[in-house]
């Protein structure tokens, strides 16, 4: 089981809103801090609420910033359907 420790040397833990399509950088020292280094990943998980629409969300992204926390390309998108191609015949 990952722990808030395992990931605050190289990565990024962002929160994401898929309703209302938010996304939130989460603050893994200032966590650390409150629930303690061996705060499971999924503890996190579970208890995420959107603070624009207030729903629950359960998704995160983890991102990996190496040991000088420079992320690099880090881009959420929802998924949208592809138009149709036209066929050919």
């Amino acid at each position: 089981m990952q722990t808030l420790q395992d990931l605050a040397q190289a990565f990024r833990l962002y929160a994401v809103c898929d309703p209302c399509a938010r996304v939130a950088l989460i603050d893994l020292n200032q966590l650390m801090a409150r629930e303690g280094p061996e705060y499971p990943l999924e503890r996190v998980r579970m208890r995420l609420k959107c603070t624009a629409c207030q729903r629950r969300t359960h998704a995160l992204r983890v991102v990996y910033v190496g040991p000088q926390g420079r992320a690099s390309g880090f881009r959420y998108a929802r998924e949208t359907a592809h138009p149709k191609t036209a066929d050919p015949s």
